[in-house]
């Protein structure tokens, strides 16, 4: 803008700029409208994320119950480990010797067959035959129990010979069935069905005449 002085000269004077405060009051008031609308849809999100989170995450760690049906559990070590009376052989040895046992003779002669039924369970869930537990399945009366020493106690081996009968699944084989125990060790099927018996060791088949009726029946 000029302007005239005295001696007749001219000036040019800047004028401030002028500032539109509507403008300005306008803006910061549209940007401060839109922070306060969005801080509700921000926090609304979140909580949606967080409620889709814990259903996954719900979700993937729930116990199925159909799962919980009809899974077997696997046999705990104690229960295919019972306890066992000392040997009367063991104070005067003779390795390789055979000798009859009597099963009601055993501390806890119920243990010993659970854990037979044990092994049995975990065979017929590892075949994929079905899933049983042990209480479902049932050793037949007339089962053949035996010894055989060895040069220690680590090294006696004790042996049953039965069948079996599981009332859930009927097509199951009865057996016979051949089951090994080494020393203190677990209780396990040596051998199963029709050539089972061929399992059996010469010094047991001496004492008890030949194979015994469950190889048989």
């Amino acid at each position: 803008m000029a302007r005239w002085l005295p001696d007749g000269g001219v000036q040019d004077v800047e004028v401030p700029a002028r500032v539109d405060m509507a403008g300005e009051r306008g803006t910061r008031s549209a940007g401060l409208l839109g922070t306060r609308e969005l801080r509700p849809i921000v926090v609304v999100a979140a909580f949606l994320v967080a409620i889709l989170l814990g259903v996954g995450i719900g979700y993937a760690t729930a116990d199925r119950g159909s799962d919980a049906v009809t899974a077997a559990p696997t046999a705990p070590a104690a229960a295919l480990t019972p306890a066992q009376r000392v040997p009367f052989w063991a104070t005067s040895r003779h390795p390789g010797a055979g000798h009859q046992m009597v099963l009601t003779a055993e501390p806890d002669p119920t243990a010993l067959r659970f854990a037979l039924q044990w092994t049995v369970a975990d065979r017929l869930k590892a075949d994929g035959t079905g899933t049983v537990t042990a209480q479902q399945v049932k050793v037949v009366e007339g089962m053949y129990f035996g010894a055989v020493e060895g040069a220690d106690a680590a090294q006696d081996e004790y042996w049953a010979i039965g069948r079996i009968e599981v009332p859930s699944l009927p097509t199951v084989t009865s057996g016979p069935y051949v089951w090994r125990r080494i020393g203190s060790g677990p209780w396990a099927i040596l051998a199963s069905g029709a050539t089972a018996c061929g399992q059996i060791p010469q010094p047991l088949l001496t004492v008890w005449k030949g194979q015994p009726p469950p190889c048989t029946a």
